[in-house]
């Protein structure tokens, strides 16, 4: 590891991905990092631009499937001691890019502070929030940013507005960067309709996702095209519930949520998604675009044979 050299106390080489993602599949990362500051943050990634090793980022894994055989490179975890501070002035709150979103959720609403309820229950953290402008029905993160900081895969800093950032749906320009941290603006109000809120919009949850089961949250982005239903009713209508694929299978309560069971491999989860989106393909002529992040897989793997794209 002779380009990791001053970095050797917080990488750790071959750290199985299955114990870090939600969906508890995966095979080893090839380096794995948790950087305690951002000097040492920075420091790493120069390193790893010099050796010219490709970089990802792993929050709390909860919209990622890993590759059975794991992935090469350096996969970089910002840790909650030295990349998770939350303060407030006012109306504005700094929020580090490794606190969990959760956590961020319900100390805004103790603080007196509103805006962020519509992103109570989405798991994961602040970073990957922002990278994928985290949300759902009832709204999503990047309207309440003012401010994105963070370093480049280069190791130089940037900090953008909100709108350099470019925030879209399930997405932003933030991806292929490392964010550190976020200024945000939340309106002030009363933190007991602030909690009424969060009850609310989890109990929605609750009942119409399985929260529980080994998920990455929702596979598949809602299709653009005018004319067809948000993915998840789109599967349903489809008859896709309960579809099977090794360990994996469509949640019965969600069609936009796959499941993984007993001793399910990544390569259950990829054929699954190959053959719902072979299944909506057929019906509808519609391919679905992935709202999950996959490593250690070309796109062809997860494509359907009939797809076009996939010849």
């Amino acid at each position: 590891m002779n380009w990791l050299q001053g970095c050797d106390s917080f990488v750790r080489e071959r750290v199985p991905l299955a114990t870090l993602t939600s969906y508890r599949v995966g095979g080893p990362a090839e380096f794995y990092a948790t950087p305690p500051d951002l000097a040492a943050l920075e420091q790493l990634l120069r390193r790893a631009a010099d050796a010219r090793r490709p970089v990802r980022v792993l929050g709390q894994g909860t919209n990622l499937l890993a590759a059975d055989d794991g992935v090469e490179g350096l996969v970089i975890h910002l840790p909650r001691s030295g990349f998770g501070a939350v303060t407030c002035a006012g109306r504005r709150v700094r929020a580090g890019a490794g606190l969990g979103l959760v956590t961020l959720v319900n100390w805004s609403v103790g603080q007196g502070l509103h805006g962020l309820e519509c992103l109570q229950g989405i798991p994961g953290t602040v970073g990957a929030a922002l990278r994928m402008n985290a949300g759902g029905k009832y709204g999503d993160i990047g309207r309440r940013v003012r401010r994105v900081s963070g370093l480049e895969y280069s190791g130089a800093p940037f900090e953008w507005s909100a709108e350099e950032c470019g925030f879209m749906y399930r997405g932003s320009k933030l991806s292929g960067r490392i964010v550190t941290g976020c200024e945000l603006e939340l309106p002030r109000g009363d933190p007991a309709i602030g909690r009424m809120l969060l009850a609310e919009v989890y109990g929605d949850k609750a009942a119409s996702q399985p929260l529980a089961a080994r998920s990455a949250g929702c596979v598949f982005k809602n299709p653009s095209q005018a004319g067809l239903p948000p993915a998840g009713k789109l599967l349903d209508d489809l008859g896709l519930k309960g579809l099977r694929v090794g360990g994996a299978s469509v949640s019965t309560l969600h069609a936009n949520f796959l499941i993984c069971e007993g001793q399910t491999l990544a390569r259950d989860v990829a054929g699954l998604i190959r053959l719902v989106r072979q299944r909506v393909y057929e019906a509808r002529g519609v391919l679905l675009e992935l709202e999950i992040e996959v490593w250690g897989m070309e796109p062809e793997e997860l494509l359907p044979s009939c797809c076009p794209l996939a010849a």
